[in-house]
């Protein structure tokens, strides 16, 4: 291990409001050296409902936000090969298996354009006078469990 919780910002230019930026924080649970001199950046995770196959992390925000940390060199002191990122999945009530370790690959050009296209994507709606929330399917049956952005509750009187 490299690193265990550094804290990193990166400014984020928006391109139609020139005097202001963006700031992406966060703090990275681990930042690992492999042997041949790779930077791998470790997110602990506790939880069966956690990703834990690469496909599902392939774009997962919170690790290319980690990337991107390394990649601007928002991590002190930390140097290398870019070695992706990855998550380490703990689940002691698996079969043959206490954890999981899905990986993000580093950032091709194509990837970190994307991401960074979806932090100004957040920043404009985030800085907007309204937005409209999402509203999805499972949120109106009562018996779906997963995470709703926003949640409608049905009548409460009786009439």
């Amino acid at each position: 291990m490299v690193e265990a919780e550094p804290h990193f910002e990166i400014p984020v230019p928006i391109e139609d409001a020139a005097e202001h930026t963006a700031v992406l924080s966060g703090y990275i649970d681990r930042v690992e050296l492999t042997a041949d001199g790779r930077v791998v950046i470790v997110d602990l995770k506790t939880g069966k409902r956690e990703p834990q196959s690469d496909a599902k992390v392939a774009e997962n925000p919170q690790l290319a936000a980690y990337q991107l940390a390394f990649e601007t060199g928002a991590i002190a002191g930390v140097h290398g090969a870019a070695g992706g990122a990855k998550l380490l999945v703990l689940r002691p009530t698996a079969k043959g298996k206490e954890f999981a370790e899905p990986w993000q690959p580093p950032f091709t050009d194509e990837a970190r354009t994307a991401f960074l296209a979806r932090i100004r994507s957040a920043v404009e709606v985030m800085r907007s006078a309204r937005f409209t929330a999402p509203f999805e399917e499972h949120c109106r049956d009562e018996h779906s469990y997963g995470l709703c952005r926003i949640h409608t509750i049905g009548a409460v009187s009786a009439s």
